[in-house]
């Protein structure tokens, strides 16, 4: 196991157990070297969000507080679309509506068609970012896990880390990402393998570059 990963390990831990405050200064300190590798300071960087939400979240929002955090900074608006999260978004349609179309953080939306998709919510949305505009309806649509683009990227990644555990989950956390980010499209077969040699790709070059 290298720094890293014993680093990623003990961040872990610390979240598991809750304690969030030590969590947040492990990751400060590690992002405030002068350098660290791209795909590390992103983990950290995930990890840092994880730790801003836990320590904002010390009640369930009220739809006020939602709708407000929505148009706040980027940790607010991850907070505000995890709470919608767990609820009926059947009943929320018309602010999810609304927050797709707008400037919004790009993490928290598609977070939030993720959970449209997962709760097979019958209606059509239009999101819209600097680079596109779409319209879908996540009933029409799988869970990122079932589609046919992360099974093959998936399958592709083992079988090129198949003795590299630790890059095997470095490059599962990339790909699971990479998906997300790219909903509410999903990537077919053809494009899973491309993305699973783009990311080992992105993999090898920053392990290249650190030695």
């Amino acid at each position: 196991m290298n720094y890293y990963d014993e680093l990623f390990d003990k961040i872990d831990h610390l979240l598991m157990d809750e304690e969030y405050e030590k969590a947040g200064a492990l990751i400060d300190d590690e992002l405030n070297v002068v350098y660290i590798p791209r795909d590390v300071e992103e983990k950290l960087q995930h990890f840092k969000h994880i730790v801003t939400l836990n320590t904002l979240k010390n009640h369930n929002l009220n739809d006020e507080q939602i709708e407000g955090y929505l148009s706040m900074d980027e940790n607010h608006q991850l907070l505000a679309v995890d709470e919608l999260g767990r609820k009926n978004l059947r009943d929320y349609q018309e602010l999810c509506r609304s927050y797709l179309l707008t400037e919004g953080y790009r993490n928290a939306k598609v977070l939030l068609i993720d959970s449209l998709i997962r709760q097979e919510i019958n209606a059509v949305f239009t999101y819209s970012d600097k680079e596109k505009t779409v319209a879908f309806n996540p009933s029409h649509l799988i869970p990122i896990e079932k589609s046919e683009g992360f099974s093959a990227a998936l399958k592709e990644l083992q079988d090129i880390y198949l003795k590299e555990p630790s890059m095997l989950h470095m490059a599962q956390d990339l790909l699971f990402k990479e998906c997300i980010l790219s909903l509410p499209h999903l990537f077919d077969k053809e494009e899973g393998v491309l993305l699973a040699h783009k990311i080992s790709r992105f993999i090898d070059d920053a392990f290249d570059a650190d030695k």
